[in-house]
């Protein structure tokens, strides 16, 4: 941002030091000027002067303000009410993405503050000094803008220093894209600077794409076009098309719209011209580039055996953009690096020319606005990586600073300036690096690197740890636990949690020593490391450990809301959010739903508020209270949270892929669970295949990364398949999860093993389901020996899942007709989930249930039903107290147990007692079917079956009728949709239909019954 002025191009000193006053107050500050010099040439070093004008680009710079100033009236409001009162804090944070017009903003600002106001735009580099300087010429009130105040490593110096200052009333303002690690170590400063963050608020002024509530983006570009044209002194185009596609748009791509549009009407001997606004910062380039030729051709750079071709040209102005230089000498160096050229100052003089220096102390310009400056520079280093090498080789200390912070800026939207950075960084980041770059420059382009980032996970890692590494051994503690903190979140990131752990245990430490001294100024930084433990623990699977660190950073989140709400809610909500999920992971699912809901409610006014930074937030949150509901069974409230979150997320994705693929997949397997779990396989299949994809994606890119969430998601997808009566695609996708997780397990045995021993689990029931047991037994062994190893290790976390692996087994030994060895795993399954149920009965409670039940079973099977009935009683009774807590979640499962309890009586002739449990069982199912007919219908069907035989066997043979009848007519409208999965067993309730009709007399429909079942059976067969 360009020093800010009233219509004039001020000499260097007038220029900054008058921005926003008016004319006729001009001669009385510059008569006081003159007899200031050697302040006034002081000055000169911290401000930043107006540019000309060259280029047609330049007409979008802010401080030209060739379009009047509209829309943004309350932030305005806002800040001039900021700026006069006497009781307003000092600071205030404009925040937006690059081209939503902080820079107009901040020049409107300046403009409408009066002449008793100074304006002072501080350059980088400058800030340790600029308000001395400032004071050394004025005492008068003076606003300080600085703009890319995230890469600025003097901005804890400059606040202190207005914190101390005693003259006229002083405002600063702060431009960055975006809040972040910057921000909030302001926030943890002294007491005083503390205070001004803790005013400006924990966003501060957020700027969003739309401009003006009652203007359109075509209104806005239409407006804008007779400016433009006036300002390169041709006639205002009258017929134009526009297409904009989805808005709303940033202000600079509308006002480079209509820019555009005047150019190419320049050019056009068209009535009307059409511009699309995706088109138009590709454009401008190719107007700025016909400049660098038409001047370069006139100087004869495109002759002789040096001459510079337009790609030469091209590169020269990316090199000098992305460099800058201090003197011409080194500006001749500079433009010596494009691939093919000489170092010449000729060459050097025509690009000073071009654009000249925005500040004294810089001899080259740069091309402008940034965002253009970016595109530019981004491609013509990923074209070439002979300039790429060029352009980063012998670099001093200034010119290192500057390329790497220009390409960090590039990389908040350009993916291809994040991957020329990922390649980058070691070499900036190691201690034998070619690019020069200490400490400042690495915290610097740690700050401005966006976050979360798919591309640069490896290079915040890297810059993290370098940091630390470099951290002085008498820097403050609080500034080691930050880095800590950093290096902890990063590797976790990378999949090392177990690396982490270390790091982020220190960093509490160290928090927790500071806070007991300075609460105020550490506790916030204590509940954050304290939220960043709990989910270290919670990834290395030891869920008891990560709940008491959240715990206490929840609790210590809530005292500083009751001070500071506007700065902490977002913080708190965050808290709340972990809590909710380390309940989950212990089995808690009543302590975990409303401290979601809870969450969710803040982000939701946090949305309305902020949109623009809090609905990752929001999605995020979503898909805890998804599953916090399906925890409870209540699926048909989880769908649509579910569906929210996707939809969040696909915004999100679209604006910026490189950061929310794949929290996008997360939600979308959320979204898919739900489908599966409510009986509509076949809308969750394109949601499995979707999340599939989107990972396949990442995984062929990013391979050790997303390997194991491709794995994942095969999974999932096979588990749709297998309900949809897929049964060989269902095979086919789980023997891929297999192989990826074998793969992952040899190189990462101790965090891949378990993902193993899952994929083999399944792996095994899809081989059963295709009626291949003796396949999918060595499988499920294989997944009981390295559950069986794990449990030894770590009994706490894998006993459970041993005990689940050995009922799978069981089953596996029951289908291949070797009954004793089934009994066998489920009694030492059953085992360790009453052992387990005993210490945390709330979280296994469920598990030994579901022992139970397959322990009645194998009993039953063995001709044992005496001691199958006491097994399924029991889990009757637990099902039961489970039901009455939480009846959405476990009616269906008191249901199963109640029909096998009713069997066990049919076998040990207890007709009676089956029937009374029979009849609840249906009394259930009936209910959950009305409710949720896909997935209990067949539910239903099995134990109105079973009352059939019942009645039966008590010689009521009208009511075994009527229960046969409505088997049948639910298993045809089953098969109808789903043949291959219920055909089976409409040929077995048509076969029992025909025995009843026989019994009772009525041969003609029982041949009927006989005559459909054959007919079913042997179109199968064919098929």
């Amino acid at each position: 941002m360009a020093a800010i002025t009233d219509g004039k191009p001020w000499v260097t000193v007038a220029g900054a030091v008058m921005g926003g006053i008016g004319t006729a107050f001009a001669p009385t500050l510059l008569d006081r000027l003159k007899e200031q010099d050697n302040a006034r040439e002081d000055l000169g070093d911290v401000v930043e002067p107006l540019p000309d004008v060259s280029g047609p680009a330049l007409l979008l710079h802010a401080s030209r303000s060739v379009v009047p100033f509209e829309g943004r009236e309350r932030e305005l409001e806002d800040l001039l009410a900021w700026c006069g009162d006497p009781q307003s804090g000092r600071l205030r944070l404009l925040t937006g993405p690059g081209g939503v017009g902080k820079s107009r903003l901040a020049v409107e600002l300046a403009k409408r503050l009066g002449p008793e106001w100074g304006v002072l735009e501080v350059r980088d580099d400058a800030e340790t000094e600029a308000l001395s300087r400032w004071r050394a010429v004025d005492r008068w009130q003076v606003l300080i803008v600085v703009d890319y105040a995230e890469t600025r490593t003097g901005l804890s110096a400059l606040l202190h220093e207005v914190a101390a200052d005693e003259g006229r009333r002083v405002r600063v303002l702060l431009l960055a894209r975006s809040v972040g690690e910057w921000w909030r170590q302001l926030g943890a400063e002294s007491a005083r600077v503390r205070q001004m963050v803790a005013a400006a608020g924990a966003e501060g002024i957020v700027l969003t794409e739309r401009v003006a509530a009652d203007k359109s983006d075509h209104d806005l570009v239409a407006e804008a076009v007779p400016y433009f044209a006036a300002a390169l002194n041709v006639e205002a185009p009258q017929r134009f098309e526009v297409e904009l596609g989805e808005g709303p748009h940033r202000i600079l791509d509308l006002h480079a719209t209509a820019l555009v549009v005047v150019l190419r009407s320049m050019r056009s001997d068209a009535d009307a011209v059409t511009v699309e606004v995706e088109d138009v910062l590709e454009e401008l380039l190719g107007h700025e580039r016909r400049y660098w030729v038409q001047t370069a051709r006139m100087q004869g750079f495109h002759q002789g055996v040096h001459g510079l071709s337009t790609l030469m040209l091209e590169q020269t102005v990316a090199v000098g953009t992305l460099l800058g230089a201090r003197d011409r000498g080194q500006a001749a160096e500079v433009v010596g690096r494009v691939p093919g050229g000489t170092a010449s100052v000729v060459v050097a003089d025509w690009l000073r020319e071009l654009y000249p220096p925005d500040d004294d102390r810089e001899w080259l310009g740069r091309l402008r606005p940034d965002r253009l400056a970016e595109l530019h520079v981004t491609q013509k280093l990923s074209d070439s990586g002979e300039l790429l090498t060029a352009c980063l080789e012998n670099l001093d200390e200034r010119q290192g600073r500057h390329a790497l912070v220009t390409l960090a800026r590039a990389a908040q939207e350009l993916e291809a300036a994040g991957k020329i950075l990922q390649r980058l960084l070691p070499l900036v980041a190691d201690d034998v690096g070619s690019i020069p770059a200490p400490r400042e420059t690495l915290v610097a382009l740690y700050e401005v690197l966006p976050y979360p980032s798919l591309v640069l996970a490896e290079a915040h890692a890297l810059l993290a740890q370098r940091i630390l590494d470099s951290t002085p051994a008498d820097a403050e503690a609080g500034e080691r636990a930050r880095w800590l903190s950093s290096v902890g979140a990063h590797l976790a990131a990378l999949g090392s949690p177990a690396e982490a752990l270390p790091a982020e245990q220190e960093a509490v430490t160290i928090y927790r020593q500071l806070a007991e001294v300075y609460p105020d100024r550490y506790l916030p930084e204590l509940a954050r490391s304290l939220a960043n433990l709990s989910v270290r623990f919670s990834e290395l699977g030891r869920p008891a450990e990560a709940l008491p660190p959240t715990e206490e950073a929840v609790t210590i989140r809530r005292q500083l809301v009751e001070v500071y709400p506007d700065r902490y809610r977002p913080d708190l909500a965050h808290s709340l959010t972990g809590l909710g999920v380390r309940f989950s992971e212990l089995g808690r699912p009543a302590e975990a739903l409303p401290l979601t809901e809870e969450a969710v409610a803040i982000y939701r006014q946090l949305v309305d508020a902020y949109p623009d930074r809090y609905r990752s937030d929001l999605a995020r949150s979503l898909t805890g209270l998804v599953v916090n509901l399906a925890e409870f069974g209540r699926l048909t409230e989880a769908l649509p949270v579910a569906e929210e979150a996707v939809a969040i997320y696909r915004q999100l994705v679209d604006a910026y892929p490189d950061r929310y693929r794949s929290e996008l997949t997360h939600s979308l397997t959320n979204l898919g669970n739900c489908f599966s779990e409510l009986g509509r396989p076949a809308e969750a299949l394109p949601v499995a295949e979707e999340a599939v994809t989107i990972r396949r994606q990442l995984a062929e890119v990013y391979p050790d990364r997303y390997r194991p969430d491709l794995a994942l998601s095969l999974t999932n997808l096979g588990n749709c398949f297998s309900e949809l009566g897929r049964l060989t695609e269902a095979l086919s996708v789980a023997e891929e999860a297999v192989t990826i997780r074998r793969q992952l397990a040899e190189v990462y045995p101790d965090r891949y093993r378990p993902d193993l021993a899952l994929s083999l689990t399944n792996l095994g029931v899809h081989l059963s389901k295709l009626g291949r047991p003796a396949e999918a037994l060595p499988l499920t062994e294989e997944a009981v020996a390295i559950y069986r190893q794990l449990a030894e290790v770590y009994p706490d976390r894998y006993r459970a899942d041993l005990a689940k692996s050995l009922v799978n087994l069981a089953v596996r030994f029951s289908e291949l007709g070797r009954p004793a060895e089934a009994l066998s795993a489920a009694e030492e399954g059953t085992i360790i989930h009453r052992q387990l149920a005993e210490v945390y009965p709330d979280r296994y409670r469920a598990d030994l249930a579901k022992s139970l039940v397959n322990l009645g079973i194998r009993f039953s099977e063995l001709g044992r039903p005496a001691e199958a009935l006491p097994a399924e009683q029991e889990a009757v009774a637990i099902y039961r107290q489970l039901a009455e807590v939480y009846p959405d979640r476990y009616l269906p499962e008191l249901a199963r147990s109640l029909a096998n309890s009713g069997i066990d009586f049919m076998e040990l002739g207890r007709l009676a007692d089956a029937l009374l449990f029979t009849e609840e069982a249906i009394t259930i199912r009936r209910q959950l079917a009305e409710i949720y007919p896909d997935p209990y219908r067949a539910d239903l069907a099995r134990s109105l079956a079973n009352l059939g035989t019942i009645f039966v066997g008590l010689g009521r043979l009208v009511e075994a009728l009527s229960a046969d009848q409505e088997t049948v007519a639910i298993y045809r409208q089953l098969a109808e949709i789903y043949p291959d999965r219920y055909r089976a067993d409409l040929v077995d309730s048509l076969s029992n239909l025909g025995l009843t009709f026989s019994e009772l007399i009525r041969s003609a429909e029982s041949e009927k019954a006989r005559q459909e079942a054959e007919r079913i059976q042997d179109g199968y067969r064919n098929t």
